[in-house]
């Protein structure tokens, strides 16, 4: 089903085809890094890969000078041996409020690391530095540029929902409306909680506080207690819209859970 989403988005947001200039040598997006690839029949491939975007295939480096390709939709996952360090030194910053000083690292990992995995997570934490910056068309520029090469990273909850973030700060409402429809009935179960919490937010940007909350925060507080990484923000959420239309006792209850449930989050802290 996930698929279906995936050509969604690919006719919806990824405007024009990805140019590559071809000449004697192939384009190397990325590595070599020391990697095992995993297929989807359970095959497992290991050594110096390098990531080939003009041919969207991994190539592998055999003892002799042999290269092995092996084409990127053949792929279920990529284990890296090490992972850069400097990813965690930028993600601190986001998270300390240094954004301007995570930019050119993110940049850096996301380029060096394309199709490896560290590119998705740093793409994620440079969209959220530029929405700090309040610069989300730099924001979703850069979540398509991820998502024109490799369309399953929104798949992953987290960033999905800075890329939603980034198209909600551009008030582009209709669009993320639809993506948001679309994910609730076909995605995963994890992330269709997050684009319910989606769908509150587009309903409370445009005025409408008490449809926020039944379609969107009250949903996710409700079926969806399972996925414990978004009940934080759907009960913040829920305890602010309740509070903007005079509905304190309601407030005050999702208020009590916040704390009590999930007392480290950051949305407990903003209490």
């Amino acid at each position: 089903m996930i698929n279906i989403y995936n050509r969604h988005i690919a006719k919806k947001f990824l405007i024009g085809a990805l140019i590559v200039i071809a000449g004697v040598f192939p384009c190397f997006a990325s590595g070599p890094h020391l990697a095992t690839l995993i297929k989807h029949d359970g095959g497992r491939a290991s050594g110096k890969v390098r990531y080939l975007a003009s041919s969207k295939a991994y190539e592998i480096y055999k003892p002799n000078n042999v290269r092995q390709q092996v084409m990127a939709s053949e792929i279920k996952r990529v284990i890296l041996k090490t992972r850069p360090p400097e990813l965690k030194v930028a993600v601190n910053n986001v998270n300390r409020g240094k954004y301007a000083a995570a930019i050119a690292p993110l940049k850096k990992i996301k380029a060096d690391y394309e199709m490896f995995g560290p590119d998705v997570i740093a793409a994620q934490y440079l969209a959220k530095a530029y929405l700090k910056l309040g610069r989300p068309a730099d924001a979703s520029r850069m979540c398509k540029e991820v998502l024109q090469g490799n369309p399953n990273a929104i798949d992953d909850p987290k960033f999905a929902g800075v890329y939603w973030d980034a198209l909600l700060q551009e008030k582009k409402y209709s669009t993320l409306t639809r993506v948001l429809a679309d994910v609730i009935q076909t995605g995963s179960h994890q992330i269709a909680a997050v684009a319910l919490v989606k769908r509150g937010d587009v309903l409370l940007a445009q005025g409408d506080a008490k449809s926020a909350l039944r379609d969107g925060y009250l949903r996710t507080i409700l079926m969806f207690q399972d996925v414990k990484d978004i009940q934080p923000e759907a009960l913040y959420k829920a305890m602010k819209a309740h509070q903007s239309i005079g509905e304190h006792p309601y407030a005050e209850k999702w208020r009590k859970r916040l704390l009590a449930g999930y007392p480290t989050s950051e949305y407990a802290k903003q209490l």
